[in-house]
């Protein structure tokens, strides 16, 4: 058998749902895209752009355009230092690329990362990868962050810690409070904070997201990851970008510049483009997740799952406790096989799934129509 970096890890959950999704003619609530395209606005910006004939290689570090408005944004937003498009903003393809080429630049071999379960599946295998040691803790029963045990965990190898806001996939935001716990726990130290933040244009009622950039005591060793596959509805486009300070930003465009070099020219211009013509379009993303979040929440009512509360992002998560106590891969593939609804297994977040937890994670951002149908058969069990 050929030596392998990484044994043990097979295709990923989200490859795996999906594709017994397709085999059975499912709805999919497993992977996480919308259903519903782009602002036809954007769309057309894309065309023009490629007609334009700007069809080659970007900058490395990606269009001067497209920068200039996210910094632009950023600063507008408040940041606790002031945001330099060349210095300080690398547009990659997708927040996934972005994330690898954080963790290959910056955590060195032996380097301890701590993640908090459950945690995005990318990250636990590229902190391997770049010879790190993931340092898996996970969330407290009531879903707020295990400070004291983090506090624990801290040593001299630890390089970074990973926030991810609005979290994926239990839909918390880290609050105020959560900042300044993890700023006191940091203090007197050079750890690194990566905060993904992919989710960050879709948080619901009082919540409100606040970016590692905007925490004054982390700003100057932080590192936020952002996309637009996420913000415009085109998970397809694969395009992202990573805000740093100067010194960090140089070690991961030393990396990334042989990851991709570029990320995709005519998406960038558009992007641009789009976001100088729609000043305010980040607001209505928020607007229209938090009425897809609700729909699916009341088409759920008269079910037997139990909805958990969802402050952010496009997920929601369920307690099927009430229905069955299978384990939560089995039952996810159960509802393929019986009443044709894809979901996934929480437990494909976790090192340790806590032994009591059945949760399944459905995603939201769908068409009126397919959350309504997919409900109602839910609401069969």
């Amino acid at each position: 058998m050929y030596p392998s970096k990484l044994p043990g890890q097979g295709a990923s959950i989200f490859t795996v749902m999906s594709t017994l999704s397709n085999q059975h003619k499912a709805i999919n609530l497993s992977q996480g895209f919308p259903e519903f395209n782009p602002d036809p606005a954007l769309v057309d910006c894309v065309d023009r752009a490629m007609r334009n004939g700007q069809n080659q290689y970007s900058p490395m570090a990606g269009q001067p355009n497209l920068r200039g408005v996210l910094a632009d944004r950023q600063n507008r937003w408040g940041r606790a230092f002031s945001i330099d498009p060349d210095k300080h903003i690398t547009i990659v393809p997708g927040a996934t690329a972005g994330l690898y080429s954080i963790f290959q630049a910056l955590v060195l071999s032996g380097d301890e990362v701590i993640l908090f379960d459950p945690s995005y599946d990318c990250y636990a295998p590229s902190i391997q990868l770049a010879g790190g040691v993931p340092v898996r803790l996970s969330l407290n029963a009531d879903g707020s962050y295990p400070f004291e045990s983090l506090k624990q965990h801290i040593n001299p190898k630890t390089k970074m810690v990973v926030v991810n806001t609005p979290h994926n996939p239990l839909g918390l935001v880290f609050g105020q409070s959560d900042w300044n716990a993890l700023s006191e726990i940091l203090a007197n130290t050079e750890i690194i904070v990566l905060s993904d933040e992919v989710y960050e244009h879709m948080v619901f009622d009082a919540a409100q997201h606040i970016s590692v950039l905007q925490v004054p005591t982390l700003a100057d060793r932080a590192v936020a990851v952002s996309s637009f596959g996420k913000t415009f509805h085109a998970t397809g486009w694969k395009l992202g970008y990573i805000t740093a300070p100067e010194y960090l930003t140089n070690e991961i465009r030393k990396v990334y510049q042989f990851l991709a070099f570029a990320a995709n020219t005519p998406m960038q211009i558009a992007a641009a483009d789009f976001l100088t013509n729609h000043p305010q379009y980040e607001q209505s993303v928020s607007v229209l997740m938090q009425q897809k979040r609700n729909r699916f929440a009341a088409a759920l009512k008269s079910s037997r799952f139990r909805l958990l509360p969802c402050e952010g992002a496009y997920f929601q998560i369920v307690d099927y406790s009430a229905i069955s106590d299978m384990q939560d891969q089995a039952f996810a593939v159960h509802l393929i096989e019986t009443i044709g609804v894809a979901a996934i297994p929480v437990s494909a977040f976790y090192q340790q799934l806590p032994q009591t937890q059945r949760w399944l994670r459905f995603c939201f951002a769908k068409n009126d129509d397919t959350l309504d149908k997919s409900a109602a058969l839910l609401c069969q069990l």
